[in-house]
């Protein structure tokens, strides 16, 4: 199902991946999510380093959805004028070709678009910033996205104008991941004013951003199959593993658009979880993934339902996307009042502040886009 009034940017957009909200999941977990992702609406974004191979893998297995790699490189090195694809220019050159080049035709062997490997882009990197995208530009090639990992600072007002401007340089494709630790209200009207001034291009590696900037005017986002795919760490020195994970996966709970270990549901339901309709569900409760070996049909569960958003939001004028996002979250906050009254617990169910953030939002129209 797509918008019946569709977006003024539909050809502006790499038409693999316009219009569509993809799944950005570690590639290890790939087949978790592989058969829940609706080829006409969704597709993956397989992170990490071996993302590449995974997908060749992927290909080869058959599965023909939007494909992108994005091996996290940002997470590795922090971009500088000098270097600001620091895992290319850091390393030997390759016998033929340059590096940058090289590398981008390796991805787009099984991948719909190539993902710049940038550096993350500290606070005030304003070399780098120019240094990748003049590299970019003279990459020339249209199936190459510029992908910009930015400090959240960057969203502020005076450095968001500026990142725009230098987006506007790029003459292809584009996509924003954002890191560090964004107050969430001022990270979404951040987002909402790049995507004014730059609409069409990418929003990666997102939470609740990823449907709020596709109703914003994003040319395409991707929301992240669990907490670590849902924000961007800056790179820091390696640390040591700390023991003690979950007990129990992470689970959506789509009335109330957050998510919540299967042993806190168990826990706030006490026997009184609601069906769920989804593909993977089929009327089962929610209050049964309370153990890691439910890990498989969680994430089945929480890839249903978010296709299930993706369909709903799609099926939306384009002119009227950000009004119904922002009703989406509004109920969603009445939902919570609501059961946390049915369920009387006294540690009953939180609102999230990226929630909270997109409902307050005021939602203004987007059918006066230009393309970036």
């Amino acid at each position: 199902m797509t918008a019946s009034t569709p977006s003024p940017l539909s050809g502006k957009v790499p038409a693999a991946v316009a219009d569509r909200v993809l799944l950005q999941v570690g590639h290890r977990r790939a087949a978790r999510y592989r058969g829940r992702v609706d080829a006409s609406s969704s597709g993956l974004v397989l992170t990490g380093n071996g993302a590449l191979a995974k997908a060749g893998q992927l290909r080869e297995e058959g599965f023909d959805a939007a494909l992108l790699v994005d091996e996290g490189c940002y997470r590795v090195a922090a971009a500088s004028e000098e270097a600001p694809f620091p895992v290319l220019d850091n390393e030997p050159a390759p016998l033929f070709g340059a590096p940058l080049e090289h590398l981008m035709l390796a991805h787009l062997a099984f991948a719909d678009l190539a993902l710049t490997p940038t550096g993350y882009l500290h606070a005030g990197a304003i070399g780098a910033l120019e240094a990748a995208a003049a590299r970019v530009t003279r990459l020339g090639d249209p199936r190459v996205v510029f992908t910009v990992p930015i400090d959240a600072s960057w969203l502020h007002p005076g450095q968001v104008e500026y990142l725009a401007e230098v987006l506007h340089r790029v003459p292809r494709s584009k996509a924003v991941l954002v890191g560090g630790r964004p107050d969430a209200r001022g990270a979404a009207g951040g987002l909402v004013r790049l995507l004014e001034l730059v609409p069409g291009i990418g929003v990666l590696r997102a939470g609740l951003g990823a449907f709020g900037g596709l109703a914003w005017g994003a040319g395409f986002t991707a929301f992240g199959g669990d907490a670590s795919m849902r924000h961007t760490v800056p790179p820091a020195p390696a640390q040591t593993a700390s023991g003690g994970g979950p007990g129990s996966p992470a689970v959506l709970f789509p009335e109330l658009m957050d998510f919540f270990l299967g042993l806190t549901l168990a826990k706030r339901f006490d026997g009184e979880a609601p069906a769920c309709s989804c593909e993977e569900c089929q009327g089962e409760r929610l209050d049964r993934f309370t153990s890691m070996a439910q890990q498989v049909p969680a994430a089945g569960h929480n890839a249903s339902s978010l296709m299930v958003w993706v369909r709903r939001l799609r099926a939306v004028d384009a002119a009227d996307r950000a009004a119904w996002w922002r009703q989406q979250c509004r109920e969603a906050l009445d939902s919570v009042a609501v059961w946390n009254a049915r369920i009387q617990q006294l540690s009953g169910f939180t609102v999230s502040s990226d929630l909270s953030a997109w409902a307050e939002l005021p939602a203004r129209r987007t059918a006066a886009r230009h393309a970036g």
